[in-house]
């Protein structure tokens, strides 16, 4: 009887485990979606949009990135394009025709905030083990050169790389 007792807590406590595993993830996917729709629809300045997608880009592949089974990785992944990649596109897009209207001068200054930015050291780190871990998912790599090309594109210009 005791053996059975322990048998149902343990079963019990492996799918409170599972269940509260998608609760986090659902709940990440809702802070992202939140916090890329606000940057998306407010009115700040262009370089803080930008710099709050990538921060919340940095944070999404570190969340995606504790994934050990590659298809749940791949379905959070799909999960976060298909819930944001419209909000990603205005605010890269709003950066962008920013960006195009910096003369030389204003786009050097720019190259050099961005290189002193927080977020720039994880950016170069888990960029290149995201698009490795998902080589073989074309969309996944796009979006995250979508991503990070919003960044370092700007940088590459302003410093004439």
């Amino acid at each position: 009887m005791q053996k059975l007792i322990l048998f149902c807590c343990l079963a019990g406590l492996l799918v409170a485990q599972s269940g509260c595993a998608s609760w986090k993830q659902n709940r990440w996917l809702a802070n992202h979606n939140k916090t890329l729709k606000r940057l998306a629809e407010s009115n700040i300045p262009p370089e803080q949009k930008l710099d709050g997608l990538i921060q919340d880009y940095v944070l999404f592949m570190n969340e995606d990135l504790k994934f050990l089974n590659p298809v749940k990785g791949v379905k959070f992944v799909e999960k976060y394009h298909s819930q944001n990649e419209r909000y990603i596109d205005k605010i890269l897009n709003d950066s962008e025709k920013w960006q195009g209207s910096l003369n030389t001068l204003e786009k050097v200054e720019l190259g050099v905030r961005v290189a002193k930015k927080p977020y720039l050291n994880d950016v170069i780190d888990l960029a290149p083990k995201f698009k490795k871990k998902y080589k073989q998912y074309a969309f996944i790599v796009k979006l995250t050169g979508k991503v990070v090309g919003g960044l370092s594109g700007f940088l590459g210009k302003a410093l004439g790389i």
